[in-house]
């Protein structure tokens, strides 16, 4: 589970109801299921028309995804197995990798671009097919980006509807009294709370985390294509090996 997602989510709102409490405040006066209804609802019903309902009915899954991600690849690993499987190459020859796959459990992108080495594609032709799965992969991830990106900029103006809505209704009963006009007032602005909050703590924080997970994973198979061209053109497994460090080097600069 990826605590900095529920880690930072109490946080933001351990701030936000101890600012509250320490005011003197009532929590209860946040609470406005009409307000809610507005904020959330209208912001999935607009992102739906933006993107398509196949790509919005995916919120629970990306969300799933962030919170629970893939055990990712490290680093260490990922170059100690290319070296390895360099080694085995120039030793045994190119077919023996079958072998090798075969006895422990690889990695399917790596295992996909050694099969096209074995099966004797050339360098052009490797690069091309790796690169377009990694095209392919950036892509799908950039639509669950999207999705909560574009959830994002449109809450705080579904609150902001929602506030107007409020007003209006309450000024349309100002001739009835005045007795309740502050509090329908200030339910009126929950709305706009509810959109600026949803906003700025939940749907463009998951935005960043789901982008920067996918920035890893991008970087990481990045490094698997260039460590099996490298094993392809018979590089040095000792070369490979730095070629592949300062790789993860210059990503990180």
């Amino acid at each position: 589970m990826d605590v900095g997602i529920l880690g930072g989510l109490a946080i933001g709102l351990v701030a936000i109801v101890g600012s509250v409490l320490l005011d003197g405040g009532d929590l209860r006066a946040f609470l406005n299921l009409p307000a809610f209804l507005i904020i959330f609802g209208g912001t999935v019903g607009a992102t739906m028309v933006t993107t398509s309902f196949k790509d919005t009915i995916r919120l629970p899954r990306l969300v799933k995804m962030a919170l629970f991600p893939r055990v990712s690849l490290r680093p260490d690993e990922v170059i100690a197995t290319l070296v390895d499987f360099a080694q085995t190459a120039r030793k045994e020859g190119i077919l023996a990798l079958h072998y090798r796959m075969s006895a422990n459990g690889v990695d399917p992108f790596l295992a996909k671009g050694l099969e096209l080495v074995i099966d004797g594609a050339d360098e052009t032709i490797v690069r091309e097919i790796m690169q377009t799965a990694i095209h392919s992969m950036k892509s799908r991830h950039a639509k669950g980006v999207d999705i909560f990106g574009i959830m994002g900029g449109y809450a705080p103006t579904m609150g902001i509807i929602g506030t107007v809505m409020g007003l209006v209704h309450v000024l349309s009963k100002l001739g009835e009294g005045t007795d309740s006009l502050g509090r329908g007032i200030a339910m009126a602005f929950l709305a706009t709370f509810y959109g600026i909050f949803s906003a700025n703590v939940l749907f463009l924080p998951m935005s960043g985390n789901l982008k920067a997970k996918s920035e890893e994973e991008v970087q990481m198979r990045e490094v698997i294509m260039e460590g099996v061209l490298g094993i392809q053109s018979g590089l040095n497994p000792h070369m490979l090996e730095q070629r592949l460090r300062s790789y993860f080097s210059a990503k990180a600069s």
